[in-house]
């Protein structure tokens, strides 16, 4: 087993994610194999199932998701569950989530068995309402509430747990959970979302990231940076950077018209430069993770900051830089 730390850039997750996943031993052993406990005591508030692939739309499965309040101000939540615990799905039916009946909530204990998972990863985050992230530069342009007060999640579990749970963790750089928030007011890095789009809400829920667009580090090597978009070519995609310049973070309106080489990008661990990929004779947990874009170039994207808090951007799919002199009539506006 190991743990993908916060921030990682996957499909329609074009902004940096606000959770973590656990990745199972063996997904080869089917659903269901796998406890899911309780972090602390506290309070599930909310379950909600979810019958379909969020990035596609197609029928799948049930999942799970859960939200738990351990204090007035402190919540965690799993998602993608394979099952409930039977006892809490017999409550959830029971009411239907409040929906019919009264919800007050049900109270469960550190250590808990709640759900099951497998096959599949885990998400799993930790939010704390009296803390707000200071990347984010313009708080209201997010319609998820949670997302701008993620936190580190391993202080809170007990020392030996924590020790225990880092251990499994890919990313080795700190801080050791990850890092979302990266907007600096006036420069490129960050999260950027088209006008006229309602910011990460976006206009149609089925595709709500299409308007979105990041300029971010890496989730595991934080020295590499990565563009990802909501649409390229028609489908959200994420990539490396060729020869991982310019800096984003000192990208500004004065810097003018900026180009970028898009590129794949692949892992390996540096003592080790022959490996890649997860799992079996692949990266594995503790080893230090660096990443290295590839010479390829899969597209140009030209980029102008035109205010603090404005830039247009297009992006030109199997094109090199060379072949790019400016932008179309297609280009777009993106704001904060």
């Amino acid at each position: 087993m190991y743990l993908l730390p916060y921030g990682l850039l996957a499909g329609a997750h074009v902004t940096p994610i606000d959770h973590m996943y656990f990745e199972p031993l063996d997904r080869s052993l089917g659903r269901d194999v796998y406890e899911v406990r309780v972090v602390q005591d506290g309070v599930i508030y909310s379950m909600q199932p979810r019958d379909i692939n969020v990035d596609t739309g197609q029928a799948r499965q049930r999942e799970w998701r859960m939200d738990i309040a351990h204090s007035c101000s402190f919540t965690s939540y799993f998602d993608l569950l394979t099952s409930l615990d039977p006892a809490l799905e017999a409550e959830w039916s029971k009411t239907q989530g409040g929906r019919t009946g009264r919800w007050n909530g049900i109270p469960v204990k550190a250590g808990q068995v709640v759900g099951r998972i497998g096959a599949q990863t885990l998400d799993f985050g930790v939010y704390d309402y009296d803390i707000t992230l200071p990347g984010f530069v313009v708080p209201s342009h997010y319609n998820e509430p949670w997302k701008l007060h993620t936190v580190d999640p391993f202080p809170y579990f007990p020392k030996e747990i924590s020790e225990a749970l880092l251990k499994k963790m890919l990313r080795q750089a700190e801080p050791r959970a990850g890092k979302i928030d990266h907007d600096v007011d006036g420069r490129l890095v960050g999260n950027w979302f088209q006008q006229g789009t309602n910011g990460y809400a976006g206009l149609v829920q089925s595709n709500y990231w299409d308007g979105h667009l990041a300029f971010v580090p890496d989730h595991l090597d934080p020295t590499q940076w990565r563009f990802s978009t909501g649409n390229f070519s028609g489908a959200a995609r994420q990539f490396g950077v060729k020869g991982n310049a310019p800096d984003p973070r000192a990208v500004s309106e004065e810097t003018g018209l900026v180009k970028y080489e898009v590129t794949y990008h692949d892992y390996y661990a540096r003592n080790d430069s022959t490996r890649r990929g997860w799992g079996k004779g692949g990266i594995q947990p503790g080893d230090d993770i660096a990443s290295k874009n590839r010479e390829q170039v899969l597209g140009v994207v030209l980029v102008q900051m035109t205010g603090a808090r404005t830039l247009k951007c297009e992006a030109f799919p199997g094109k090199t830089a060379a072949e790019v002199a400016g932008f179309t009539a297609a280009v777009k506006t993106y704001e904060r």
